[in-house]
């Protein structure tokens, strides 16, 4: 219905409070901050932040040891204690070497099949024969095939014990003698076994030691990492620091409260007042907001321009009501959409789409395909013979498809209307009268309507000499002449750039696809006939198979309805956002408008 009014806003602090006026600000979620790029220039002499942040690093490397230890960090809101970064690279080189990730090859990591494989080998004692003289001993895995072969080998100069299995893996532990053990250990690597040195740290005691001290220095490395990623949004002037965006006029004294406590001054300005794009954000009332999501995909309207979003709901649920009418399906529809509208705006489209089609299904006739049972309804309420409207009637289409034309044709002059009045409010005195959705355009295609109407429905003729020159040969030269017309009404050099001659040729192959645009928009609307045709059609056939199955005819109708109402559910929904898009908003829309995104810290993660 409208868009959200605006304030830029300048928050500036000294250097000492720049951290805390960052943070309150982003914190706070009402700001829609600008770079401090987009502030700086020659003209004020500001400067940028430019320092390094190395605490990005520092906690992708503290990830990185965390994920090789299979432990998963918890990071809590504030750190025990601040940390140099000093502090912070000895922590990570002391928990390298303890867990010995980088220098020492014999501190090794198992994976947590290897360790309850492990645990099974300590049951049995085997570090009394560690350091035995005699005996060796070697603790592995086997593939599954391996181990089914270790029976071709009967000389008993090994024994091995079955530690733990998987779908792949077995894990055993081998002994021999000092006299074999060359021979054993070339078996058992002929039969691919992959030796896991035993680890001497204990893991899991380490790391439940010291898995406090890891979370802590993670905490504190990611709010200084975030403090980091906030620095380009303070512009340095001088000895203040400038943190700038764009709030909503109604937070304005909210977001001032936010820095109370700290030495921070705020300085409030009207959009028009700054160099900046202000952002978009768009207020509607619920019954079209969530067509709110369609207007995105296209583009946000830019800031005091005009918010198509409930002409667009208005006419997207128009045309899918006629292209589905269906009283059942559309009830189906509303109550699906609207019951799970909270998990999305397309629900709500859903649901709102649904009720038009309820409507046009009640003027069909059209009841889940039946188009019979509401012919009494009909009869009492209309005084007809079976019912208001039969669509699979053959005289009836041409009516329908004549019918759909004339909807477009409406729907084309309101758009005209909208873009007139669009271009005046931005003082486009040139594109509001002579272009071919101005004035010009106005006349030229309505005048054309009315000589149609006039002369096949009142047999009134109107084309005469006048109106010819008036209404076709006028708008004609007014598309020809647009750009030096324009820059005359707005004085500015009316002779064109390419000079005359190149400037006619050009604008008589644009009037050429002028007059086209209106046959081509005109005949797009045809689709909605069409798709009116359509949905009869394929519900004929769901009632006919139902009359062809007898006692399955119950479960047939429920799929057919079902298949219909998702796959032309989904055909007419494109459909009729194809004709939102280019048949109306390419006449009277422009996007191209920025997003209102009110920073917060979760953003910035």
């Amino acid at each position: 219905m409208a868009i959200v009014k605006m304030k830029f806003v300048s928050a500036a602090t000294d250097e000492a409070h720049v951290n805390q006026m960052l943070t309150s600000g982003v914190s706070s979620g009402l700001i829609h901050c600008e770079p401090a790029s987009k502030i700086v220039n020659e003209d004020n002499a500001g400067k940028l932040i430019n320092d390094e942040d190395p605490y990005a690093g520092y906690c992708q490397t503290l990830s990185n040891i965390a994920h090789s230890l299979n432990y998963t960090i918890q990071e809590k809101k504030t750190s025990d204690r601040e940390y140099t970064c000093q502090q912070i690279e000895d922590f990570i080189i002391r928990m390298n070497d303890l867990f010995g990730l980088t220098t020492d090859a014999r501190k090794v990591i198992l994976t947590p099949e290897d360790q309850k494989a492990l645990k099974e080998l300590s049951v049995l004692g085997f570090e009394r024969i560690h350091n035995c003289r005699y005996l060796n001993f070697r603790f592995g895995r086997l593939p599954r095939e391996s181990f089914e072969k270790l029976y071709m080998y009967r000389d008993d100069i090994f024994i091995q014990h079955r530690l733990y299995e998987n779908s792949h893996y077995i894990w055993i532990v081998y002994v021999t003698s000092d006299s074999y053990v060359e021979r054993t250990n070339k078996i058992f690597r002929d039969l691919a076994f992959e030796p896991i040195d035993i680890p001497t740290v204990d893991i899991d005691r380490e790391l439940t030691e010291h898995h406090g001290e890891i979370d802590d220095v993670y905490t504190y490395c990611m709010n200084q990492d975030r403090l980091y990623r906030l620095h380009p949004y303070a512009a340095m002037f001088e000895d203040r620091y400038v943190m700038s965006g764009f709030v909503q006029e109604k937070d304005v004294e909210a977001y001032r409260k936010v820095f109370e406590g700290l030495p921070v001054t705020l300085e409030v300005k009207d959009p028009s007042e700054v160099d900046l794009e202000c952002p978009t954000m768009l207020k509607n009332n619920w019954v079209v907001r969530p067509f709110e999501m369609f207007l995105g995909m296209y583009g946000v309207p830019k800031y005091g321009n005009f918010d198509p979003t409930c002409f667009m709901a208005v006419t997207y649920c128009l045309l899918f009501g006629i292209m589905f009418g269906d009283l059942g399906q559309g009830l189906v529809l509303t109550i699906l959409g609207l019951a799970l509208e909270k998990k999305g705006q397309l629900f709500g489209i859903i649901g709102r789409v649904g009720i038009t089609s309820m409507i046009f299904g009640f003027l069909f006739g059209s009841t889940f395909g039946n188009e019979t049972l509401l012919n009494p309804i009909h009869q009492k309420l209309f005084g007809v013979h079976e019912k208001l409207f039969e669509v699979m009637d053959s005289s009836s289409t041409m009516t329908i498809l004549i019918g759909a034309v004339a909807i477009g044709a409406v729907l084309i002059l309101m758009t005209q209307l909208l873009n007139i009045v669009n271009r005046f409010r931005h003082n486009e005195k040139g594109e509001a009268i002579f272009s071919q959705n101005g004035i010009a355009g106005f006349v030229f295609y309505g005048s054309i309507l009315a000589g149609i109407v006039a002369t096949m429905i009142f047999q009134i003729n109107v084309i005469n000499p006048v109106t010819i020159g008036l209404c076709i040969v006028l708008p004609i030269i007014c598309f020809v002449m647009k750009e030096p017309l324009t820059a005359l009404v707005e004085h500015e050099p009316v002779t064109p750039k390419e000079g005359w001659g190149g400037y006619i040729m050009q604008s008589i192959f644009e009037l050429i696809d002028v007059l086209l645009t209106f046959v081509t928009n005109s005949m797009s609307y045809l689709r909605v006939g069409g798709f009116v045709l359509s949905h009869a059609g394929m519900m004929l056939v769901v009632t006919t198979l139902v009359e062809m199955t007898g006692n399955a005819g119950i479960p047939v109708m429920i799929f057919g309805n079902i298949f219909v109402m998702v796959l032309e559910g989904l055909i007419v929904g494109i459909q009729t956002l194809r004709l939102e898009y280019y048949e109306m908003f390419s006449r009277y829309y422009d996007a191209g408008g920025i997003p209102f995104k009110a920073m917060t810290a979760e953003k910035l993660n």
